[in-house]
């Protein structure tokens, strides 16, 4: 695994902040995440409680985002750098970033109150509503990264620029330690977000990653 490395006192200098970050958890994303593909396969009763645990979740949402817009340089073969300050040698991330002219380093979270719920009926043994409130968390988390994706991509088209997907410390060979010199690069306390020991987001239903963004050529516009 590569890891990357961060210069002391590098800081971006403009933040982003979406607060709250408008969502909405689809009912099919979440049934997907429980293994149905159809809402036929779903039992009545398993449905009934599905959406009396959505309006759960629903309820305990606190979506936030902040995010920056970093240049992205590859200055030698294998080695990507973001904002001048972080470097990574991941394979991974140089495949997908170095014909990129800038990216956008982010964080989101749904905040901590559906991941409480899931733990208080874990303790109260209600493992199947347990199981389906982080279902809902995790869908809630998928549809936060589609939103940044969308908001992102206004803003790079403006520029000329077309986004990729996000890709995140943790995919492929980029190592998970990575999230801590790129989360250094944002005010993710603003956001109610720390790093575990082991790198690991809190609140748990919290992601993070890049969004790159490759010019546009004249010739691939005019196809579109």
């Amino acid at each position: 695994m590569m890891s990357s490395t961060i210069t002391p006192g590098g800081t971006p200098e403009t933040n982003h902040y979406v607060d709250p970050l408008p969502i909405e958890v689809a009912r099919p994303m979440v049934l997907l995440r429980l293994g149905y593909r159809r809402p036929s396969q779903v039992p009545e009763k398993i449905a009934r409680l599905i959406d009396e645990v959505m309006e759960r979740g629903r309820l305990l949402l606190e979506p936030k985002a902040v995010w920056t817009e970093v240049e992205v340089t590859a200055p030698e073969p294998g080695l990507i750098v973001l904002g001048g300050i972080v470097r990574t040698r991941s394979r991974s991330v140089h495949t997908r970033f170095s014909s990129c002219r800038a990216a956008a380093v982010f964080a989101a979270t749904i905040g901590p109150g559906v991941d409480r719920l899931g733990h208080e009926w874990m303790e109260a043994g209600e493992m199947t509503r347990a199981l389906l409130i982080d279902a809902y968390g995790s869908s809630a988390a998928t549809a936060l990264g589609l939103e940044l994706e969308r908001i992102v991509a206004a803003g790079f088209d403006a520029k000329d620029l077309r986004v990729t997907k996000r890709y995140a410390p943790g995919y492929g060979d980029w190592d998970l330690s990575d999230q801590q010199p790129l989360l250094s690069l944002l005010d993710v306390a603003s956001i109610g977000v720390t790093l575990t020991e082991d790198h690991l987001m809190l609140p748990a239903k919290s992601i993070s990653g890049l969004i790159g963004g490759r010019r546009i050529e004249p010739q691939t516009a005019a196809n579109d």
